[in-house]
């Protein structure tokens, strides 16, 4: 949440930080969004600091093939993420 300089408006947003890929995504991509488990949640909000902004764990994250419809905007099933 911040306030507009201009207008005073609260404008509610977020952030994707993201990192280098870790091993399980490295094939997909060379970034990756942050993860945090709950103790580095706590970390960044009050602490801050790029030394947690760090790939996660490779046994966090878990691969497969998903549908190619996975890659249309309007596509809202759920089968976008169910192994293909």
């Amino acid at each position: 949440m911040w306030t507009d300089p201009e207008s005073g408006e609260i404008i509610l947003s977020a952030t994707i930080i993201t990192c280098t890929a870790n091993a399980v995504m490295k094939d997909l991509h060379n970034r990756m969004p942050v993860i945090l488990d709950k103790k580095g949640c706590g970390i960044w909000l009050e602490e801050g600091g790029a030394a947690i902004l760090k790939p996660c764990p490779d046994e966090w994250l878990k691969a497969h093939p998903v549908t190619p419809r996975v890659g249309h905007s309007r596509y809202q099933g759920q089968d976008t993420i169910d192994p293909f």
